[in-house]
């Protein structure tokens, strides 16, 4: 009884001893994720998929990451694997549920790598199948379109030749804008300075006015003033010396008044040149604003025009968007099922190891026997 108990327990002690190392190799593998597109196609539509051109035209051209694909014991074995080799390998063509169609699937480490290789696969091979099956004349007809196309975005670019470096026209515009903008705010400036100015001239506000005669004429008034208060204190209002005082303050004050009257003229003056300026400034303002919305309106126009050449390349290429929603369903990657996988194979690990050590250990108790 004892040796029966002796038995089970080394077993199974030596079956979970392995079964834990099984367990660490197995979670050091990296997941596998499958993405299928399906595409309408035959059993020759199969062959042409699996084709290496077709494979190396994606591999050339793919945005996915081929070196999702690689495995984990793949890439201990080889790290410069061919990768045309190595999509063939994890690539998968069968027929879908309906006999018209095919299932295109591609396994790799990435999710994302698996859907865009699927849907990229699908994508070419559409795009050579519709192509081989347009008849000359139809080619003909497509190519005239991207031909027609073209010569209507040359001539546009022709006709307007600002467009051909449009970064360099919309700065030259935005650089004249500032500067007519800056112009602007000077000469508002200035003009309302002038109306200041005249307005202290209408108001004899003497104390406000910058222009030097009208200034030096007012200071020279001020300061006979002065000294006819000085001598009226001294001598009275009678005295020979005030008389003649009297008349320089009449003729000052004529001066000041002639002065005010020139500078009052001056400033109406530069009030209208300075207005004519402004409104020049407007319409240069204006007209620059002009011109950009027009260059705006050009660049959509150009636009459009490179959008219809696109379209008409696509088409006689058999690449219409059209073309692609009907035959080709966007690959979705699935949820990774490989943990199932990991328990189904340590539970075979586990029995096997553990059956395995109870016969050889039963053959050895025998043979001691």
């Amino acid at each position: 009884m004892n040796s029966i108990a002796s038995v089970f327990w080394n077993a199974l002690l030596t079956a979970t001893a392995v079964t834990l190392l099984a367990g660490f190799f197995v979670a050091a593998m990296p997941p596998v994720y499958r993405a299928t597109a399906v595409v309408k196609g035959d059993s020759d539509a199969m062959l042409k998929i699996q084709s290496g051109d077709l494979l190396q035209s994606v591999v050339g051209t793919t945005k996915a990451d081929l070196g999702k694909l690689e495995g984990w014991l793949e890439q201990l074995m080889s790290a410069s694997a061919d990768p045309v080799v190595l999509l063939k390998e994890k690539l998968t063509v069968s027929v879908g549920a309906d006999p018209d169609w095919v299932n295109v699937s591609v396994e790799a480490q990435s999710a994302r790598a698996a859907s865009i290789l699927a849907n990229d696969l699908a994508h070419l091979y559409l795009k050579r199948n519709a192509k081989a099956r347009l008849s000359p004349e139809e080619k003909a007809y497509l190519f005239l379109a991207v031909e027609e196309s073209n010569i209507n975005l040359l001539a546009f670019l022709q006709t307007n030749p600002a467009l051909i470096n449009i970064a360099a026209e919309e700065a030259r515009l935005d650089r004249e804008i500032a500067q007519f903008q800056n112009q602007r705010q000077r000469l508002s400036s200035a003009l309302q300075q002038s109306r200041e100015q005249h307005l202290a001239v209408t108001k004899r506000e003497l104390g406000r006015l910058t222009e030097p005669g009208v200034v030096r004429t007012s200071q020279r008034l001020q300061a006979l003033k002065v000294e006819l208060a000085a001598l009226s204190a001294r001598y009275g209002a009678q005295h020979v010396r005030m008389l003649g005082q009297h008349a320089e303050i009449r003729a000052a004050t004529e001066l000041l008044d002639e002065a005010l009257g020139a500078y009052g003229a001056r400033l109406e003056l530069k009030t209208l040149e300075y207005k004519g300026q402004l409104s020049q400034a407007d319409e240069a303002l204006v007209d620059r604003g002009v011109e950009l919305d027009r260059l705006v309106n050009q660049q959509l126009e150009l636009k459009g025009l490179e959008l219809t050449k696109e379209a008409a390349v696509k088409k006689f290429e058999g690449m219409t968007e059209d073309f692609n929603v009907a035959l080709v369903a966007d690959a979705v990657p699935p949820r990774n099922t490989f943990g199932v996988n990991q328990l189904m194979l340590l539970g075979f690990v586990f029995l096997g190891s553990f059956m395995l050590m109870v016969i050889l250990m039963m053959i050895r108790s025998v043979r001691a026997r």
